[in-house]
C-alpha cells in the first residue's frame, strides 16, 4: 500500500472512534431532573426518551465497532507486509484513541504515528464508558420513579395495563376482564352446597345422613366479569374496578368487587386489610380453605410506605356483626391495622390487629314462630392474624409455602368456614340475656411445587377450633379439619384447568363428628 492509502486508512479511524467518543459523551451528558421536582408523567416521559437515545446510541457504536475491527485487520495485515513493518514505529497505549499526526522531522517517506488500534483497553474504553453512562441513567430513572411511587403507589398501573381501551379525548383506559370457569364436583358423601366443599356443613349426626343422598353437580356460575378504569391525571393514577359473578341466589349476579383508588387512599368493597391476599393457596375449590381470613366488605383504607421493605394499612371497615339469638345493631365501624414486610422477592410477611365493637339486640322466642325483642348489649372482640409467603428454591425456584395463623375474640366473621355458616361472633344467653363472644383459633399451612413450566401441585391443610361457652348445647361447632390435594395445569396463559381431593371432618361440641370427601375438575378461560 501507498503512503497515501496509509494516510487515508488511518484518518478512517480517526474519524470512526472521534464518533464513538462523541456517542459515549453524549450518554454522559444526559441529565436527569431531580426526582423531587418531577411529577410520575415526566418520569416517564423521560424514561422513553432515554430508552431511545441509549438505543440510538448502541447502533452506532456497534456499527463503530465493526469498523474499528475491520480497518484494524486490514492494518495489521499492512504491518505485516514486506517493506512496511520495518518503518512502522512502536507506539505506546493511549488512555483514549489518539489523533492522526507526523512525527516531528519526519520525512514524506514515513508512516505517521498511529495508536495500537488492537489494543482492547483502547478500542474497548468508549464503549465501557457508554455502558457506564446507560447504567448510570437507568439508575437515575429507576430512583426517580421508585421516589415518585412512595406516594403514589398506583403509579405502576398504566404501564402494568395491556389490552385497554383508550377513551378518546381523554387520558383514561378502559378494560373488560374476567373468565369463564367451569366446574364439575362429585359428591362422595352429604353437603349442605353441593357445588363447593363447606367443612361447617358436614352432617355429624347419623340421621341427618340418611335424611339426604349426596349429590354431584357442573356449573358455570363462578364465571366472572369486570371494568377496570384508569386515568392518568395530573395529581396521579385514579382507578375504579368492580366486578362480580353469579353465586346469588338462582345464579343471578353477585357483586364481588367496587371499589375506587386514588394514590394512598381507597374507598369502597373489596378485600377487607385483615385478608392476605399474597398468601392465599391456589385451589380449584371455590370455597376455599376453612382457616383462612376471608371477607369483602365496605371500607376507606389509607396505606402509607415506610421504605422499600415495609407498608401499613389503616382501615375502617363495615361491622356488620353476626349473632346467634339476636341481631347485630354496632354503630361502629370495625378498624384494622395492618403491616407488611417484603425484605426481597422470596419473602413476605405481613401481620394484622383487627378491633371490633360487637353490639347486638336480642331477639326472645315468645311461640312457635314468634319473637320480640329484648335488650341492647355490647362487648368489644379482637384478633391477630399472622401470615406469610417464603419462596424456596429446593426444588425450583417457584416452590413456595404459605401460612397463616389467626386467633381473636369475635372475629368469627372474617373466618371463612365460620362465615359460610353465620353467626358464629357471639350470642346471647337466653337464661340470662348476656352476650358472649366466641374465642377463635384457626390457620391453614400450604406448599405449592412446580413439576414444569406450566404444571403445578398444591397440597394444604387448615383448621378451625371454636371455645364454646358452657350453655350452648352439645350439638354446636367445635372443630373443623380439612385437606386437599391439586394438580393444575395451563396449557395456554388464557387456560387453567385442574383436579383436586378434598377431605374435611367437623366435631361437635358434644363429641360427635362426621367427614366427607370431595372430587373436583375445573377448566377456566380468561380474557
Amino acid at each position: 500500500m501507498t503512503r497515501r492509502g496509509w494516510r487515508a486508512a488511518a484518518l478512517t479511524i480517526a474519524i470512526g472512534t472521534s464518533d464513538v467518543v462523541t456517542a459515549a459523551q453524549g450518554a454522559a451528558n444526559s441529565t436527569l431532573a431531580p426526582a423531587e421536582t418531577m411529577n410520575m408523567a415526566e418520569v416517564i416521559a423521560l424514561l422513553q426518551q432515554q430508552q431511545r437515545e441509549i438505543a440510538e446510541q448502541r447502533e452506532r457504536l456497534d456499527q463503530q465497532a465493526r469498523k474499528i475491527t475491520v480497518l484494524t485487520r486490514e492494518l495489521d495485515a499492512l504491518r505485516g507486509a514486506p517493506g512496511v513493518a520495518a518503518t512502522t514505529p512502536a507506539v505506546e497505549p493511549q488512555g483514549q484513541l489518539a489523533q492522526v499526526t507526523p512525527r516531528q522531522g519526519a520525512a514524506d517517506s514515513e508512516m505517521p504515528v498511529l495508536p495500537d488500534a488492537g489494543t482492547a483497553d483502547d478500542s474497548e474504553a468508549p464503549i465501557l464508558q457508554t455502558a457506564r453512562n446507560e447504567q448510570t441513567t437507568k439508575e437515575a430513572t429507576q430512583n426517580a420513579v421508585a421516589e415518585a411511587q412512595v406516594d403514589d403507589p398506583t403509579q405502576d398501573l398504566m404501564s402494568k395495563f395491556p389490552g385497554a381501551w383508550p377513551l378518546p379525548g381523554t387520558t383514561a383506559a378502559l378494560e373488560v376482564t374476567g373468565f369463564v370457569r367451569t366446574v364439575a364436583v362429585a359428591n362422595r358423601d352429604v353437603l349442605t352446597i353441593p357445588d363447593r366443599f363447606i367443612v361447617g356443613s358436614i352432617p355429624v349426626q347419623q340421621a341427618d345422613t340418611q335424611e339426604n343422598a349426596a349429590q354431584s353437580s357442573i356449573t358455570a356460575n363462578q364465571s366472572r366479569v369486570g371494568i377496570d378504569y384508569r386515568d392518568a391525571t395530573d395529581q396521579g393514577i385514579l382507578r375504579a374496578y368492580i366486578d362480580g359473578d353469579f353465586t346469588g341466589d338462582n345464579n343471578t349476579f353477585r357483586l364481588r368487587n367496587a371499589f375506587g383508588q386514588w394514590r394512598r387512599v381507597l374507598a369502597g368493597q373489596t378485600w377487607s386489610a385483615f385478608v392476605d391476599t399474597n398468601a392465599t393457596p391456589e385451589e380449584v375449590d371455590f370455597e376455599g380453605l376453612n382457616g383462612r381470613i376471608n371477607v369483602r366488605q365496605s371500607q376507606v383504607r389509607f396505606s402509607p410506605r415506610i421504605g422499600q421493605d415495609f407498608e401499613l394499612m389503616l382501615s375502617l371497615e363495615d361491622p356488620n356483626p353476626q349473632i346467634q339469638n339476636g341481631n347485630g345493631v354496632t354503630r361502629v365501624p370495625d378498624v384494622v391495622l395492618a403491616g407488611i414486610f417484603k425484605p426481597s422477592e422470596r419473602l413476605h410477611l405481613r401481620t394484622a390487629l383487627l378491633g371490633r365493637q360487637i353490639r347486638g339486640q336480642e331477639q326472645i322466642a315468645v311461640g312457635d314462630n314468634e319473637e320480640i325483642e329484648g335488650g341492647v348489649e355490647k362487648a368489644y372482640a379482637w384478633g391477630v392474624s399472622l401470615s406469610g409467603t417464603i419462596t424456596t428454591p429446593r426444588f425450583d425456584g417457584r416452590d413456595k409455602f404459605l401460612f397463616q395463623l389467626d386467633y381473636g375474640n369475635g372475629i368469627g366473621r372474617y373466618v371463612n368456614d365460620l362465615n359460610s355458616i353465620g353467626n358464629y361472633d357471639g350470642i346471647f344467653n337466653t337464661e340470662t340475656g348476656d352476650l358472649q363472644l366466641f374465642n377463635v383459633f384457626a390457620g391453614y399451612g400450604s406448599l405449592q411445587h412446580w413439576w414444569g413450566a406450566t404444571l403445578r401441585s398444591n397440597a394444604t391443610f387448615g383448621w378451625v377450633e371454636i371455645n364454646n361457652p358452657g350453655f350452648v348445647p352439645g350439638d354446636a361447632y367445635k372443630r373443623t379439619l380439612r385437606a386437599s390435594a391439586n394438580l393444575l395445569w395451563n396449557p395456554t396463559p388464557q387456560v387453567d384447568t385442574g383436579v383436586e381431593y378434598l377431605w374435611g371432618t367437623r366435631e361437635n361440641k358434644s363429641g360427635d363428628h362426621g367427614e366427607a370427601q370431595q372430587l373436583q375438575a375445573m377448566i377456566r378461560y380468561m380474557f
